[in-house]
This record gives C-alpha cells, structure tokens and sequence, in this order.
C-alpha cells in the first residue's frame, strides 16, 4: 500500500479520519470512529452506508459495480457512493447520509416482566447487571443491600459502526489487525460511562459497586473479553469458551471496586448464549411443568422448547431481513420507522405508524411483518411469495401502487412521503422468507425431538424488542410462528436483562444459569442430513 497519508473529513460530526491511497472510505470512518452505519460489515450487500462526496471533488476512484447495482442511476447521478466500495485516491471531505443514529434507537430499556425475587441477604454495596446484546445494551444498578433497582440506562453498542450483526464482527474482529482491541474497547468504554452516569444520578461512587453480572450472546462475550471469537465463524462454530470464571472489572478497564469483578453468564454453543440462557432461566422454564416455546427473533434467532424435564435449543440463522438490512427501505427500529402497517378501515388504502410519530424514513421488522402479512392477506403475493399482480393489472385500489424499480423489479408502494417513497420489493418478500424459514425449521426440528406437537405447549414467550413490538396474527399469518392460540402467546420483554437482575442479587439464581446450560441439549440444524429440503418446503407462506 502507497505510504502518502490522506486525511478525509466527515459530515456532520466533524471528526478527520487518516488513510492512505485504496483505502475504503468505510474502513477510514470505523477507524476515526465515524457514526457510519455499515449494517453488513463493509461486505457491499446492504447499500446502506451512503456518503456523499464534496460538490466537484475527486479524490475518489471509479464507481464500482456494486455501486451501480445498489445505488441505482438517480443516485449516482447525485454523486453518491457506498463507502465500503469508494477508495481513497486523494485527501476530501464526504458527508455521512446514513448515519447511526444512537439517539433515535426504540431500544427495550425495561428489565422484563416477572419480579427479580429474593435478594441474598447480609450484602453490602452496589452491583450492576448488564444485557449486552448485538444492537443495544441495557445496565441496570441496584443496591445490593436494600435489594432494590436504583437506576436503568440503555444505549446502542458502540460496536455497531463495525457491522449490524455477530457475522460482521467475526469478520472484522479477525481480519483487521486491531479489530479485536477496537471491538473490545469500544464496549467496555461504553459500558464504564454507563456505570459511571448510573452512579452520579443515584448518588452513588463507582468504588461501591463491587460485581457486575453479564448476559450476553456467545460472540459479544467473547468480544467484551477480548477474546477472538474467528471459531464461532466457521464450522463446527466452536466458541473458544463457553463458561468463563469471574474477571475482574480493572482487567477490562471498567472503573469499579478495586477488588470487583464482572460475572458472564455461561453459554451452550456458538449462536446459542448467556442471554438465552438467562432468559430461560428468569423464565423458571428450567423448573416448570409447563411446556413451553422461547423465541428470541433476530439475525441469530435463538429458540429453547423445554420445562423441568427437558431443555432443547437451536440457533436458526434467519438473517438480518428483520433488523433492516438487506430490505432496500428497511432500517432498524429508530425515529421514522415505519413499525406498524394495516388496510384502512374502507378496505381502500394502507395506514401506518412510525416510531416516534416521525415522518417516515424506512421500515423496520414489525412494519415489515406486517406488510407482507397484508399483501398475502390481500393476494398481492401469494404463498410462494411471489407478487401476482403488477402494474396495469386494473386490480382494485392497489393497482397505482405497483411499479418497476431501475433492474425491473417489481415493487409495491407503502408510504409516499417526501422525496424517497417507500417500497417492499419482490426481493424483500424473498428475505422475510428465508428468515421466516430458518425460525419455522428450528421450531419443528425441537418439537420433533422431543416428541410433541404444537397442541402440547402451553405458552410461547417471545422475547426481546422484536418480540414485544411484533403484531402476532400477522407472524402467524406468515410462518414465522406456529398456529396458537394468541392469548397464549406471551411478550416476556428483555428477559436476558431480567435474568442478569436475577443472577446479581441472587448467587443461587447465578449457579442455576449454570446449571440450566449445562441441561440444555443444543441441536445444529446446518448438519441435519434433511435440512435443506426442510428449509425450502418452510419457504412457503
């Protein structure tokens, strides 16, 4: 690589970033810690990591041909570029049009829906339990000797700017050369301000806090530890650990007690981790004579069907269609999203909600859910996803809401408002049903195992943000869960930080995370000899 330094200045945030000729303009911008969405890591499939050079600059090579697929011509003509595919040929400025947008994140900030419990008793001080999840991170600070939540904070990982999902921060963890110690210390430096400003607003010091229980899944508490998770990438996904003995906080470069140390909770497989975990055990399914079926949607979908007798679980690789990516309007669910989509009430239109009331900007996995909920309700799409009707077609009020993007895709209008209309394409109807079959296999695969049916569970809880947001008729109504009765189906909210609340004020509650790992029998689906024919008969609506 050439040796002449460039520098490229960032807009709006105003931060300078350093790099040299071939360098990407997304690799400068993780490296100067440039809020720049790169939802897929950098890997140029997501088309969302928009800049728009300075008028009449050209320190930026030639338009790559992803570019010109993802971008389209009206952009290109505007001069905009994916900053994972524009390499540097001379020093500039860019303005970041898709930003993260930390502020605006709709993020589950509670703990979940059942009471902490018992509090051990005899303690003094204060501790702080954490969900570390792959989009957000919740912290909760209690007093250990009243037995009492103090406070609550919740942010976006910082870790976001390196990619939206664990795949993409294998990918960088393992080959950036200080991808490792940058995924690391963002995390643990976000989680020290945290602490700090749960502290000062309860009256608190830093120095009372003497233990900090974790939750999180398997590749972020490798990541919080500093520890390379490349393993959990490739087959068989052998995570380097799966318990790891208590470490104490300093060693992360987290400010509490001297002498106090960060607990994790323990994990059953690569995709399969101390947040399920700890959710199923907050959950008590570990100890209940109920059957039932825990959900956690998202790129990694986590699924655990048990009771007293039993745990099984899997991890069904759904994609990240229901985080945003890969969806040409989706986003995560921020200030604009569309979160909510239904038929007007004369039959003749779409209404929708958005987070925050905000004009809307994209969509997110709830509206998407809906949306094409409705356009199969509707016999827009039919059960092989596929749209059956296209422009001209004289179908009823749908009918002016059908165009072809620039490739000749079809595409359906949900809002237009502003200058960037909304759309579901035919390629957004194939994402949600690759996502909704990967969760639908994973769900049949434990059943079968365990020799039961639907008709013998008594619950399904859905856990995380996704599950407390998610409109159950229509996940019904599209696969992406089983046939149930619906006042059977039950949000459990943040149930992986209601378990680390559990597990800081109670060591017997700590010890039975551990044992509920060790009593979960995890099923690979990729090595099923029938998987794949499983996989494709579930893409069917």
């Amino acid at each position: 690589m050439n040796d002449k330094e460039l520098s490229l200045l960032f807009h709006p945030s105003g931060r300078t970033g350093h790099g040299h000729p071939g360098e990407t303009v997304g690799a400068v911008a993780t490296r100067a810690g440039v809020p720049l969405a790169q939802p897929c890591g950098g890997a140029g499939v997501c088309g969302k990591c928009r800049v728009l050079p300075a008028a009449g600059a050209n320190f930026l090579d030639e338009v790559t041909e992803t570019e010109r697929e993802r971008l389209g011509p009206h952009l290109l003509a505007e001069g905009v570029r994916l900053a994972c595919c524009a390499r540097l040929e001379g020093s500039g400025e860019v303005t970041v049009m898709d930003d993260v947008a930390a502020a605006n994140l709709q993020i589950l900030g509670s703990i979940g829906t059942e009471p902490i419990g018992d509090w051990d008793g005899g303690r003094t001080g204060c501790g702080v339990a954490v969900d570390l999840g792959t989009t957000s991170v919740v912290c909760c600070l209690a007093d250990l000797e009243r037995g009492e939540i103090l406070d609550v904070d919740s942010f976006l990982n910082p870790q976001v700017v390196f990619g939206d999902d664990v795949l993409s921060r294998i990918a960088y963890a393992s080959s950036e050369r200080e991808g490792l110690s940058r995924l690391r210390d963002v995390v643990t430096n976000a989680l020290d301000r945290g602490i700090r400003a749960m502290a000062e607003r309860s009256g608190r010091r830093t120095e009372d806090i003497g233990r900090i229980v974790v939750a999180g899944n398997t590749v972020m508490e490798h990541l919080l530890l500093g520890v390379s998770p490349k393993s959990i990438g490739r087959s068989p996904y052998r995570p380097t650990f799966l318990k790891y003995p208590p470490v104490p906080a300093a060693d992360l470069g987290i400010h509490i007690h001297p002498d106090g140390l960060v607990h994790l909770i323990p994990n059953v497989a690569g995709y399969v981790g101390g947040d399920i975990v700890s959710g199923a055990t907050a959950l008590a399914m570990d100890e209940s004579p109920s059957l039932r079926l825990l959900v956690d949607v998202g790129t990694n979908s986590e699924i655990v069907l048990g009771d007293r007798d039993s745990l099984l679980c899997c991890a069904a690789a759904a994609g990240p269609a229901f985080e945003g990516a890969r969806i040409q309007c989706g986003m995560r669910a921020e200030s604009g999203a569309i979160e909510r989509v239904r038929l007007a009430p004369d039959g003749r239109g779409i209404e929708y909600e958005t987070v925050r009331d905000a004009p809307p900007r994209g969509i997110c996995g709830s509206g998407l859910v809906d949306a094409v909920a409705l356009l199969l309700h509707q016999g827009i799409i039919d059960r092989s996803g596929r749209f059956t009707m296209t422009e001209g077609s004289g179908q009823r009020w749908f009918d002016p809401r059908f165009s072809k993007d620039d490739r000749g895709m079809v595409r359906f209008l949900l809002a237009d408002h502003g200058d960037r209309p909304l759309f579901i394409t035919q390629k957004d109807v194939r994402e949600v049903q690759l996502a909704v079959g990967a969760i639908r296999v994973g769900a049949e695969v434990l059943l079968e195992r365990r020799g039961v049916a639907m008709d013998d569970v008594d619950e399904i809880l859905l856990a995380g943000a996704f599950g407390n947001y998610i409109h159950v008729e229509n996940a019904m109504a599209i696969g992406l869960l089983p046939p149930f009765p619906p006042d059977r189906v039950r949000s459990v909210r943040n149930s992986s930080g209601l378990g680390a609340c559990k597990a800081l004020a109670s060591e017997a509650f700590l010890r039975r995370t551990h044992e509920a790992a060790r009593r979960m029998s995890y099923v690979e689906l990729s090595t099923l000899p029938d998987f794949q024919p499983r996989f494709l008969r579930a893409l069917t609506f």
